[in-house]
Formats: structure tokens, sequence, C-alpha cells
């Protein structure tokens, strides 16, 4: 493919050339109000852009205000969690205590149920006992008076 040259001369002709091309003084008129408007535009535009440059200044600004306050806080939250995962251990560590408090109340409970099921053995041999004295009592002659 064949690249154009833009700087070669190129042919003068068409429509505002020959009899139909406005008088020079005009046409550079012309062009000096369309450079004049091209100015202000540009003028504009900087003006627009050094307002939009601020407000991009202010926003990284306000940013910056909250990232650091993230950060802050993101701090705050890694000095709890550490404080949760002290309470945690502790917690574990007494939870471990009661378990091994229950096993031992356990064992105690099971050793006096066996002393509560040898009295009430005891207690039956007892009665039967007594109800043995008082058959033999109610045998035996009445005493002089």
């Amino acid at each position: 493919m064949r690249q154009k040259n833009w700087l070669a001369p190129k042919p003068v002709g068409g429509r505002n050339y020959g009899d139909n091309m406005p008088d020079a003084n005009t046409r550079i008129d012309s062009l000096k109000e369309d450079i004049r408007e091209i100015g202000c535009s540009v003028l504009d535009l900087q003006a627009k852009a050094e307002t939009h440059d601020t407000k991009l200044d202010q926003v990284l600004a306000a940013l910056g205000a909250h990232e650091a306050r993230f950060d802050a806080v993101d701090g705050q939250l890694n000095t709890y969690e550490g404080r949760f995962d002290h309470i945690d251990t502790q917690l574990t560590t007494h939870e471990g205590r009661f378990d091994h408090i229950d096993g031992q109340l356990n064992t105690h409970e099971a050793r006096f149920d066996a002393v509560d099921t040898q009295l009430t053995t005891y207690e039956a041999r007892f009665d039967h006992i007594d109800t043995q004295l008082n058959e033999i009592l109610s045998r035996l002659p009445a005493a002089p008076a």
C-alpha cells in the first residue's frame, strides 16, 4: 500500500478559486476571526481544565483522608482481633477447666450414687433385723412387775 505524502504540493482549484475567490483581505480577516475564536475556545478549555484539575486535587485529598481513616480503622480492627483471639484463648482454657471439673463432679456423683445404693441396702437389712428383733421380743414372756 502506498502512503500519501502530506508535504507534497497540492493542486490549487475548486469552487473558491478563480472568479469565485473572495477578496484576500476579507479572507485574511475571516481567518483572523477564526483564529481568535479558536484562541478563546482554547482559553475556555484551559480554564475548565484548571477547574477540573482543582476539583481533582480536592477529590484526591479527600480520598487520601478517607484512606488514612480506613487505615486507622483497619489498625483498630487488627488490635481488636488480637484482643478477641486472646479472649478466645482464655475462654477455651476456662472451658477446659470447667470440663475437667464437670468430669470430677460426675465421678463424685457416681460415688454418691454407689454410697446411696449401699445405704439403701443397709436400711433394708436393718429393717429386716428390726422386724426379726420385734418378732423375738414378742415371743419373750412379759417381765415380772
